[in-house]
């Protein structure tokens, strides 16, 4: 058998084994913010302002640098990251309502332990920007999203309802706020049970058979 013979495989199976790498398209300046913003919000829920560009960037996988070249400075990158958290946050929680058919008490329930864990999401996430700038985050454009939800989700009940379900939303949200007053005062703190009575009771009137 010649040489010839012998190499004339492995010459027949290069082309299957040796392939050409192509280089992924480059990411548009405002898909890498965006990106950068949304993969923070984590980190910045579990270290708050403490947390480092470095420790980002180690996170990512990517240069510090390029953190820098995105947003310029740490604080245009806690403000994107909240908003990013706003954005992300309202989408879950409209996506994540209760089931209207449910019972009344079972549907506050579900919305008392869902807005707690929301709220003190953002109240971490708030921390990061100056206190100007919270009232104008909080009354943005997609502030109304949740409020519809919680109205639509209250809407079978409404002729029990003490006060328009429009309203809820807005009521909600402040059980949740001041389900986290323990943070401030230890006494205050209320647990979702007490909460649940509350709301319950404070929207549907007293229940049947008491006084």
């Amino acid at each position: 058998m010649s040489n010839a013979d012998l190499t004339a495989p492995a010459r027949a199976a290069a082309p299957d084994v040796v392939e050409p790498r192509t280089r992924a398209e480059p990411m548009a300046p405002e898909q890498r913010r965006a990106m950068i913003a949304e993969q923070a919000v984590p980190l910045f829920l579990e270290h708050g302002a403490a947390l480092t560009t470095r420790q980002l960037a180690e996170h990512l996988g990517i240069a510090e640098g390029t953190i820098f070249r995105a947003f310029g400075d740490k604080e245009s990158l806690m403000r994107a990251a909240v908003e990013a958290f706003f954005a992300q946050g309202r989408a879950r929680m409209v996506a994540g309502l209760v089931d209207p058919s449910l019972p009344l008490p079972d549907k506050v329930a579900a919305l008392v332990s869902g807005t707690r864990t929301w709220t003190s999401r953002m109240m971490r996430m708030l921390s990061l920007v100056p206190r100007d700038e919270i009232r104008q985050i909080l009354s943005g454009p997609r502030d109304h999203v949740y409020r519809d939800a919680v109205a639509a989700v209250f809407a079978p009940e409404a002729d029990q309802l003490a006060i328009p379900v429009e309203r809820l939303g807005s009521i909600m949200r402040i059980a949740g706020m001041a389900a986290n007053a323990a943070r401030f005062d230890e006494d205050a703190g209320l647990s979702d049970d007490e909460l649940v009575h509350v709301i319950l009771y404070g929207i549907a009137g007293v229940p049947r058979g008491k006084d």
